[in-house]
């Protein structure tokens, strides 16, 4: 499946992939969602050993931090519209955590989109912030690696692919269902209260 990912990737060389996934990152942490796991592990899969594994996930904690602190700078300087701060806030203000520790939440859980927007919107600890970001992203990371380098060991190439894309779309939809569930029980819990 990833076969022609892979060639296309060795063709140019395998620092292509930490580039390519660098970008990925970025775009994650700034524009819109684009499923950075998918290209961790991607890239990983490209040379499933242990000093590669290590390089990747130095490669994606610096993308984080250079997405989430380009973010922050931005929101910083130009500030978003009263109409967004103020929904921004509201929003943390539902939340069970309403400081930098829901950076290590929104690793299992994403309920908060845009991070660095908040770290600055939120006047939040750049650096308290940035640690929780690089902290739970080496975390998340250095597991789901792991499982993928597992399951490389375990099983042929092409089993292990198929492993780890169910793996793949099974972590995302948890990640998904139980963000969705936080929410929803957060905004009830809420109401409640009123």
């Amino acid at each position: 499946m990833f076969e022609g990912l892979y060639d296309w990737f060795l063709t140019y060389g395998i620092i292509y992939a930490l580039i390519g996934m660098f970008i990925i990152f970025v775009i994650d942490a700034m524009i819109f969602p684009a499923l950075p796991e998918l290209f961790a592990v991607g890239a990983f899969l490209l040379n499933p050993v242990f000093w590669w594994g290590v390089t990747v996930l130095i490669t994606a904690a610096v993308a984080e931090v250079v997405g989430n602190s380009l973010l922050y700078a931005l929101v910083k300087r130009k500030r978003l519209p009263k109409f967004i701060r103020r929904t921004m806030k509201k929003w943390i203000g539902f939340l069970f955590l309403k400081d930098e520790r829901i950076i290590l939440m929104n690793r299992i859980a994403p309920v908060i989109p845009f991070t660095g927007a908040f770290i600055a919107t939120c006047k939040w600890s750049y650096k308290k912030s940035m640690i929780y970001l690089v902290t739970g992203g080496v975390a998340k990371y250095s597991l789901l690696l792991l499982l993928v380098g597992m399951l490389n060991v375990k099983f042929d190439r092409d089993t292990a692919q198929w492993f780890t894309i169910a793996a793949l779309i099974i972590i995302i939809g948890v990640s998904f269902a139980s963000s969705y569930i936080y929410r929803k029980r957060i905004i009830r819990n809420k109401k409640e209260s009123i």
